[in-house]
């Protein structure tokens, strides 16, 4: 490898968190991150979130490189290992970064340029690149329409996430001021911090030259995907979690964030009508009692077949389109 990490400032400007759980191909997210120049301006942080001795060998080789690397005696969830890994950063700005991902080149340069340019409650982000093992790619423009006002950008991402929150630059104090993320979620922990930080009176503001690139793969089943109904209760207490600081501050719900509110619950319901159809039909529920005439989120042949043949023609045409695309079901959010 021709860049060691290790040469990065004592006082570095950007800390990238990586949490760890037993990884797979550790070695080329560790060589696409020293592309990146990642050295120049950053120190590389990973927290093992309790691998095991096994990965010995791996995280002693990624330490002997210059990355600082936190090892946790047990399995703690993303959550608490991105936590561990914001409190031990040195930099003022923070990355958050998933093995299974990668960066476009010079996206931390440009997030950086960015970010010295933009008013101080203003966050950058690079633009999600999903990737399939097909080679379908699909680059997550929904933020162009978005708008700038932090309420605006709280109602899109409700119901159609704009951003990853791997994607962003967060200021480090902010984060911490927050607390971090809710180790209580078991997912969409990363949601509810984008939120919160819109809660905040924060706005995020694209850096369309630089890529997040989102890797899906076969063989393995992305912690966001809605695969049992824990996750679902999670993102159902993120809905819940909003409504109540939206009230306890006294701003309350506008009619564009319940209609935006009332569309991600149902779309929560319809992820978990196979799982468990009277789960789903109490979560319709509580979105009617949001909001009673929202509009049905998706693409028109989705709430076309919804209408004619209820939740099994929907998700039976979500599925065929996923098909043609080359794409798998699950976890592409933002």
């Amino acid at each position: 490898m021709s860049v060691r990490l290790n040469q990065i400032p004592s006082k570095p400007l950007i800390s990238v968190v990586t949490p760890a759980f037993r990884p797979r191909g550790a070695q080329a997210f560790f060589a696409a991150i020293a592309a990146n120049e990642l050295c120049e301006s950053a120190e590389w942080i990973v927290v093992d979130d309790g691998s095991g001795p096994h990965f010995d060998a791996l995280f002693d080789s990624l330490a002997a490189e210059g990355v600082r690397v936190i090892r946790l005696p047990e399995n703690r969830g993303q959550a608490a290992a991105r936590n561990v890994g914001l409190r031990a950063a040195s930099g003022a700005l923070i990355k958050f970064l998933d093995m299974d991902d990668r960066l476009s080149d010079g996206h931390i340069a440009a997030l950086l340029a960015s970010a010295d340019s933009l008013d101080k409650k203003a966050i950058p982000f690079a633009p999600t690149l999903h990737s399939w093992p097909s080679g379908a790619q699909m680059r997550n423009e929904s933020w162009r329409s978005a708008g700038s006002r932090p309420e605006a950008q709280l109602a899109r991402l409700l119901h159609a996430p704009f951003l990853h929150h791997c994607g962003a630059l967060f200021p480090r104090a902010l984060l911490l001021e927050l607390g971090g993320y809710d180790e209580a979620l078991r997912t969409d922990e990363d949601g509810d911090l984008l939120i919160r930080v819109l809660l905040a009176g924060y706005s995020f503001v694209a850096v369309p030259e630089a890529d997040y690139i989102y890797t899906h793969t076969d063989s393995v089943t992305r912690v966001s995907s809605d695969d049992d109904l824990r996750k679902i209760e999670a993102r159902l207490a993120v809905c819940e979690k909003t409504i109540a600081a939206l009230e306890e501050t006294g701003r309350g719900l506008t009619p564009e964030v319940r209609v935006a509110m009332a569309q991600r619950m149902d779309q929560i319901a319809m992820a978990c009508w196979a799982l468990d159809p009277a789960c789903s039909r109490s979560i319709l529920a509580r979105a009617h009692a949001v909001c009673p005439t929202y509009p049905l989120p998706g693409r028109w042949p989705v709430r076309l077949a919804r209408r004619i043949g209820g939740p099994d023609a929907a998700k039976s045409v979500m599925a065929v389109a996923r098909l043609l695309r080359g794409r798998l079901a699950g976890g592409v959010r933002g």
